[in-house]
């Protein structure tokens, strides 16, 4: 015979409609619960053990082994030393049993643990409902409106939440999950989608476990899987869904087999398919059209029924659309309900035209395109006669500096004409060179004046005869200094012309590569024998040594008028 204790979990397993074993534990969590308050047995961890099949119930003084004492961990800590001295089988983080406890009704008979037992109840509750309805989340359900909520604390733009009966558990539809259109009642059976089931850990008065809603576009999607068979065995597949809840959607769908049309097998025969679903919706309308590949044509089914004379894809996500002047209405929609849905379905910006005023634009757009090639080719013309005229200077800069270089071989004749003129030194270079080389004779050193003793008269000094002045400079050399001198000023004059004719040269050389872009090579093409001379740097140097060599040859062909600077007298120059 089963005990009282046993009577009573089976009477709340039945009321509830909970499995016994639920039962059975909450009523043994329920007497430790009521013992674990006695202070008799305060510090101390209780286990309790109901037997199922004779009713009987076991309580047992339990001990955990740990390292070291926790004062916030839980009751009935001993130290490992501890438990090794009361049981040789004890490890630590096990637990060992120290004791009994006589089981006495009347303790457990308190309010505290009836409320407890409650808790533990509609705890069980709720896990059996999770557990229930846990693999229901994502698909779709059907019960009936039990009751609507009036809040009168809720905002006046806000509709009040509906309670769907599920049976064993409730589910809350808010305000966000209704379509603006529907208007609910008790009792009325209807189809919903779940969103979202609350697991037990997150328990709260404030939200609800189980949230169903009926403005989903998954909602639509299961329910015509519901009604076409085509689509719940893969035959036809849906790709896309744009719904606006509770006045219009578009499906986009599409065919896995050549014989099978996606467009029939979801309407049905004489519309009954769709015609369930539009009526499950509450009058919704439903566009169902064909998903393709190519991205204009899908943008003209989307935007059925209206008919779609041109599609143009922009940059970016966008797409213009040019329909007839009868169909921009349909095209656009009841407050651009249809273009909407339409770019939401195919996930680009449709800017829809009517073909006049794409007529008009193209016109507009032509003209603009005529001006801008006008414009250009006045541009082009313009730039040539420019690069004529920069051509022209350039010619005209480039005759200039030829004229120049061709001037200087008649310069450089004038000169050796004049340097054959200059008669030549008798005094030969060699000597001439010894003559600069050779240090200046030091002024003699005054010796001292002789002094005379007389034996009879008074010390005289006699004084020294007077210095012989310095022979006069010849007058020949001092005219070959000076005609030397004149023969360097001129050959400096000669190279202060060329460095000045070739910086001209550079500077129109420079404006002509940078206006007209003309060859450099074209301009500075000068006489091959001048080239050497323009480039070597030192060529008035050597000019100056070409002019001293044709002095010594014509000194050596000259008869010797005179022996050396210092061995005898020089002629002077005629």
């Amino acid at each position: 015979m089963k005990s009282d204790m046993m009577l009573a979990a089976m009477q709340l397993a039945a009321e509830r409609d909970l499995p016994l074993p639920s039962v059975v534990g909450v009523v043994e969590e329920a007497i430790a619960s009521a013992y674990k308050r006695d202070a008799a047995d305060e510090g101390t961890d209780l286990s309790v053990k109901l037997d199922a099949n004779t009713g009987e119930v076991t309580i047992n003084l339990v001990l955990h082994v740990v390292d070291y004492v926790d004062e916030e961990g839980p009751p009935g800590q001993v130290m490992f030393d501890e438990a090794r001295q009361m049981s040789p089988e004890a490890e630590v983080g096990g637990s060992i049993v120290v004791g009994d406890l006589e089981f006495t009704p009347h303790r457990i008979a308190s309010r505290a643990t009836s409320q407890f037992l409650k808790q533990r109840l509609r705890a069980a509750e709720r896990q059996i409902v999770f557990d229930q309805y846990a693999d229901k989340q994502g698909e779709m359900i059907s019960a009936p409106v039990r009751r609507i909520e009036s809040n009168r604390d809720r905002p006046a733009d806000t509709r009040p939440t509906v309670i769907v009966d599920l049976g064993k558990a409730d589910a809350y539809l808010p305000d966000v999950e209704q379509p603006d259109t529907e208007r609910y009642r008790p009792g009325m059976d209807l189809k919903y989608f779940v969103v979202r089931v609350s697991s037990p850990s997150d328990e709260n008065d404030d939200r609800p476990e189980i949230i169903v809603s009926r403005s989903h576009p998954d909602l639509l999607r299961r329910l015509m899987e519901s009604e076409v068979p085509e689509i719940k065995s893969g035959l036809v597949e849906i790709k896309r869904i744009a719904r606006d809840p509770g006045v219009r959607s578009k499906v986009a769908v599409s065919s896995n087999r050549r014989d099978v049309d996606p467009i029939g097998a979801c309407v049905g025969l004489r519309g009954i398919r769709v015609q369930n679903v539009v009526t499950e919706l509450m009058g919704e309308k439903i566009d169902i059209l064909e998903w393709s590949e190519d991205i204009n044509t899908y943008i003209t089914n989307a935007l059925s029924p209206a008919s779609v004379d041109k599609v143009t894809l922009l940059q970016g996500d966008s797409a213009e659309v040019v329909v007839p002047d009868s169909a921009y209405s349909l095209a656009i929609g009841r407050g651009g309900e249809n273009v909407n849905l339409a770019a939401r379905l195919t996930g680009t910006y449709i800017d829809i035209k009517m073909s006049s005023q794409y007529a008009e634009e193209q016109l507009l757009l032509q003209r603009q395109l005529e001006e801008a090639e006008t414009e250009a080719r006045a541009a082009e013309q313009a730039k040539a006669e420019e690069e004529a005229k920069a051509a022209a200077v350039a010619e005209a800069a480039e005759a200039e500096v030829v004229a120049e270089v061709e001037e200087v071989p008649e310069a450089i004749a004038v000169v050796e004409e004049a340097v054959d003129e200059i008669p030549v030194a008798e005094v030969s270079v060699e000597e001439e060179v010894a003559e600069v080389e050779a240090p200046e004779p030091e002024a003699p050193v005054e010796p001292p004046a002789p002094k005379i003793f007389m034996p009879s008269g008074p010390l005289t000094q006699v004084q020294a005869p007077p210095e012989e002045e310095p022979a006069a400079e010849d007058e020949s050399d001092a005219d070959l200094a000076l005609e030397l001198e004149e023969l360097e000023e001129q050959i400096r004059e000669l190279e202060v012309k060329e460095q000045e004719r070739l910086e001209a040269a550079r500077e129109a050389q420079e404006r002509a590569d940078l206006d007209q872009f003309i060859n450099s090579d074209e301009i500075w093409a000068v006489p091959g024998e001048l080239e050497d001379e323009e480039d070597d740097a030192s060529s008035g140097l050597k000019f100056a040594e070409d002019i001293a060599g044709f002095r010594d040859s014509d000194s050596e062909r000259a008869p010797r008028r005179g022996s050396g600077r210092r061995g005898g007298p020089r002629s002077s120059r005629r």
